[in-house]
Order: structure tokens, then sequence, then C-alpha cells
């Protein structure tokens, strides 16, 4: 109560300007009323104002936390199916996939290895061995089939499951041998046009292959059984015992190489084999014959030759000549009558 007497007489002071409270006069004290009346209404309206605060604030609170639970359930939801479609998303890609891919009992593929390793042997030694003379096709058709079958038990499921050694064998490294070294023996088989000269499935070798290798040996076999005998060189220069004696074997063997060609039945061996035998042919017995027709031909062609002379020569014959006549200029005229009149007159 002291207290409250003693703000009392405090505000009075500052609110009249005067040291002491007892000065004031009724108007001063009045004004004072008025002041204090602010100063509560002041205080109350900021009490107002921090509670109004406070309430914001245990709201703000409380809507956070609520967030943060809803967030969290939403996250807990979103996370299995973001993981959902990362591994969808890789699964589809041949070489990234999440899911384990299954694969066989390496101790079934083993085997099926070894045994393409002997086949590409056995097979790259049939192809080095017959290289020259070139009888690829005819020699290394079984090697290369089964070579082709031993690929085909790797792309094919093992024993007892549905998965095949070409996960093990085939894609297991980036370098692939096994790939590489069946593309390349495919890629010469096709190359040297071996199909053209085999049955179906490479099983065996067609009937007109073996007849033009049988027609290759026995004109081979004239070759050797004629240069046993002493040559005999004609004016030509040529062995002419060869060339008379082989001659109807060569015409059968060209004869039948030309039908093969046409049909498009050759392949490597057939190829080499014919070129090997002209080069014999024209240059080792130099059995070309000159071309008979060439007088017939120098003769047409001097003929033509010729009737360009023919036709300019006729046409200047028997054509009329006229004769030319020249035109004098006038003033060639006027001196020539002055001259014509100074004759007479003399």
């Amino acid at each position: 109560m002291a207290d409250e007497v003693q703000l009392n007489s405090a505000v009075k002071g500052l609110a009249c300007g005067l040291p002491r409270p007892l000065l004031c006069t009724r108007k001063c004290w009045s004004a004072v009323e008025q002041c204090r009346t602010c100063v509560l209404c002041a205080m109350m309206h900021a009490a107002g104002l921090l509670w109004k605060c406070w309430l914001v604030t245990g709201l703000c609170m409380g809507t956070q936390w609520l967030l943060d639970d809803t967030q969290g359930a939403a996250d807990s939801e979103l996370i299995p199916r973001a993981l959902w479609a990362e591994q969808l998303s890789l699964s589809l890609l041949p070489a990234y996939s999440l899911a384990p891919d299954p694969t066989p009992d390496p101790s079934q593929c083993i085997p099926l290895l070894h045994e393409f390793a002997n086949n590409s042997a056995i097979l790259s030694n049939c192809l080095v061995s017959m290289a020259r003379p070139v009888r690829l096709c005819q020699h290394c058709y079984k090697e290369y089939a089964q070579l082709q079958a031993t690929m085909r038990k790797i792309g094919s499921p093992v024993q007892n499951g549905t998965v095949s050694c070409s996960t093990i064998l085939l894609r297991s490294d980036r370098v692939q041998v096994i790939v590489e070294l069946s593309d390349f023996f495919d890629d010469m088989w096709s190359y040297s046009k071996c199909e053209n000269c085999l049955e179906k499935n490479n099983t065996g070798i067609l009937n007109s292959t073996s007849k033009f290798m049988d027609s290759f040996d026995s004109l081979i076999q004239c070759f050797n059984n004629t240069m046993r005998e002493p040559p005999i060189l004609s004016p030509q220069g040529n062995y002419s015992r060869v060339c008379h004696s082989c001659n109807e074997s060569y015409r059968q063997l060209n004869d039948l190489y030309n039908e093969l060609e046409h049909k498009d039945a050759l392949c490597i061996d057939l190829e080499d084999a014919m070129n090997s035998t002209r080069k014999l042919w024209s240059k080792t017995f130099n059995c070309t014959l000159p071309c008979t027709d060439t007088v017939p031909v120098i003769a047409v062609s001097a003929f033509i030759l010729f009737l360009p002379v023919v036709f300019y020569l006729s046409s200047f014959l028997h054509s009329e000549q006229k004769k030319r006549k020249l035109i004098l200029p006038k003033r060639f005229k006027s001196t020539a009558s002055i001259s014509n009149i100074q004759d007479k007159c003399n």
C-alpha cells in the first residue's frame, strides 16, 4: 500500500513537472488519472498479445508434429515403391538385373568346354592341313559339323534343368573366347561357300562336286603320264604331246566348270582346282592355241575402214561439176570499158 502511494505521487510529479505532488492543481490531477488508465490499458494489451503469441506457438508446434508423423508415414510407403521402380528399371537391362540369374551346375558345363576345345583344335588342324591345295569343304565338313553340334549342346538346357551352359561359357566375361572362335569358323566356312558343294546340314558331298573332282583327277593323271614320255616341242614352243593327248579331258573339265558356275554351285575347292588347271594349261604347257579367226577379223576391219574413202571418191566422180562464174565489181567493169574504148581509138 505504501509502494502504491509513492508510485502515485511520483506519477503525479512527473505529469505536472513539479518536484513534489502536493503542488499539483486539480487539473493536473485529472491528467495524472488519465495517464494511469492508459498505462494499465497498455499493460493489459501487452498481456493479451503475449497470450496470443503463446497460443500461435503451441499451434505451430502441434502442426509440425502432425506433419512429421504424416511425412514419416508417407515416406514409409514411398521407400518400397522407389526400390521396386529401381529394381524394375534395372531388370530391363540384360546385364544388370538385381535378381540373380539361374545358373547351372558348373560341373555339368566343364565337359562341354573340353569338348569344344578338342573339336576346335581338330577343325583348325584340318583347315591348315588342307589349305594348299585347297580342299577345305571336302575333307573338313565332318569336323565342322561336330563343332556345330557342340555349340548346340552348350545352348541347350542341361540334364534335369531348364537353364543352359551358355550363361557360364558364353556370357561370363567380356572377351567371350568361345563365341569369337565359333564366329571365326562360321565366317570362314561361309566365305569358302562350302554349302554349295555339300548336302544339307553338311552331311555329305554333292554328286556334282564328286564328278568335277573325278574329271580333275583324270586330267592331272593325263598330265603326269604324258610328261613321263620325252617331250616334243612344237614350232609354237609348247608341249605338243601334252596338248594333243589331254585336250579332250581339259575341254570336258572346262565345260563342267562353266555349267556349275552358271548354277551357282561352286565352292573354294572347285575354284582353286580350275585355276591351277588353267595355269598349267596356258602357262606351263603353253597349250593355248591362237585364234583361227584372226584373218577374217582383219579383213572385215580393213573393209570397214576403206568404206568412207570409196564413198567420197564415188561421189566426186559421179557428181556434176559446175563451172565457176566470177562476178566482177562495178569499178572493175568501168575500167574495162574505158580500156576497150581506148583500144578502139587506137
